[in-house]
């Protein structure tokens, strides 16, 4: 009899997020964007300010 089990393992959901935001990140910067709006905005949440 055929397993009927429905559960996905947690990696496969880890490698399919992953793998959609370095997709989303390559188009961005394929199309000329950038991932960071200015480093202004990345400074105070880093705590280099």
């Amino acid at each position: 009899m055929a397993d009927t089990s429905t559960n996905v393992p947690f990696w496969w959901i880890l490698l399919f997020v992953v793998l959609a935001l370095g997709a989303g990140a390559a188009i961005v910067v394929a199309v000329g964007g950038s991932l960071i709006s200015s480093p202004g905005v990345l400074l105070p949440l880093l705590g280099l300010h």
